[in-house]
């Protein structure tokens, strides 16, 4: 079974987003041992010889192992090599978030979680407190595939936002794995209506769709959000470095005041 959904994005202090996004029914492997565990020296010669791919394939689709879009892209536009792009993830209410560093994960925290992530490498986290479902944790993965373009100084007010909802949820506890793209819609075809401060908008697609190559139709693609069930045994330390995905650096970033406008915001600053 899959789904899939879009989600664009909107360039306001809100952060509101579109999604595609996708999830399909994991059956004989867990998915993220087997990706995580992907042989890094086979993942960069691929990327360093795309002529290698068949002909009429697609250089970028959602069904590369995590890693290698954003791989791609740092060959592709080496200006975005060391860039931290802010970004704020949203989930349900009450929802905790917790990030990976040095190999371990930080204490959880009420959402949204807002922090810097570097455009390339994959980034897991952790979601708990979920809503009707004590004890249980999940682990997904982001991966930020391009950068925003704010006004100088002011990067931290408009983070990419991640919403996972309860689609998401649902779709992971039946054993699906999900994948959104978040994207930044095409001014000259977005549609002119503001959806700031409501939910972020979200496109389910067919399943025998390509939910990167839609964002990519519709917009910019700016981060891949995927989210399963299973985890390992291990989720943290030194043997759960392929889970992790050698935890990559990521800055946090400060909230803006809430009840202020952007010129207080700006004047307190």
């Amino acid at each position: 079974m899959q789904a899939l959904l879009l989600t664009p994005y909107s360039l306001t202090p809100a952060g509101m987003a579109m999604t595609i996004r996708k999830s399909f029914l994991i059956r004989l492997l867990v998915i993220a041992i087997a990706i995580s565990s992907y042989d890094n020296n086979e993942l960069r010669a691929q990327v360093a010889s795309p002529s290698s791919l068949p002909a009429g394939i697609p250089l970028l689709n959602d069904n590369m192992p995590p890693g290698m879009i954003g791989a791609i892209q740092l060959q592709r536009q080496p200006n975005l090599r060391g860039f931290f792009q802010p970004v704020e993830l949203q989930g349900l209410s009450g929802m905790h978030f917790a990030l990976v560093s040095d190999g371990m994960f930080t204490d959880n925290s009420p959402g949204p979680a807002r922090a810097a992530f570097l455009v390339g490498p994959v980034y897991r986290f952790r979601m708990t407190n979920i809503p009707n479902e004590p004890g249980l944790e999940l682990f997904p993965t982001l991966e930020v595939i391009d950068r925003t373009y704010p006004p100088s100084e002011r990067e931290h007010r408009f983070p990419i936002v991640v919403d996972i909802d309860q689609a998401d949820i649902d779709a992971a506890l039946r054993g699906d794995l999900v994948t959104r793209v978040i994207y930044l819609e095409d001014s000259t075809n977005a549609e002119p209506v503001s959806y700031a401060g409501g939910p972020q908008r979200v496109f389910d697609i067919n399943t025998n769709e390509d939910s990167l190559r839609t964002a990519d139709y519709y917009g910019r693609p700016l981060a891949i959000l995927r989210i399963g069930s299973r985890v390992p045994d291990v989720t943290e330390g030194p043997e759960a470095e392929d889970f992790v995905f050698g935890s990559p650096p990521w800055l946090p970033i400060k909230n803006l005041p809430k009840g202020k406008t952007l010129s207080d915001a700006a004047n307190s600053r």
